[in-house]
């Protein structure tokens, strides 16, 4: 006896959407801790270190687990860092 699906068409699957090109304005108020390390050139177990201190920018802590700092906190803690010589 023949399966009722043999002769039905294979199902179709609806395409992925792809990302926009442009990045979100609101994406770019945030900043990644990979991303601060990365511009700061140091080790990520030195990152740590500094926020087990508590001598990092405000951390906010994302549902996932993950951190993000507002890139004005970023901004304005680097400021704060600057020694004159």
């Amino acid at each position: 006896m023949a399966s009722p699906r043999r002769n039905q068409p294979a199902p179709t699957h609806k395409p992925r959407k792809q990302r926009a090109a442009t990045a979100d304005p609101a994406d770019e108020e945030w900043l990644t801790v990979p991303e601060i390390i990365k511009n700061l050139k140091i080790d990520r177990r030195t990152w740590q270190h500094w926020v087990s201190r508590g001598e990092t920018p405000p951390l906010h802590r994302l549902p996932s687990g993950r951190y993000r700092v507002r890139r004005d906190d970023y901004q304005a803690w680097l400021a704060g860092l600057r020694v004159d010589a």
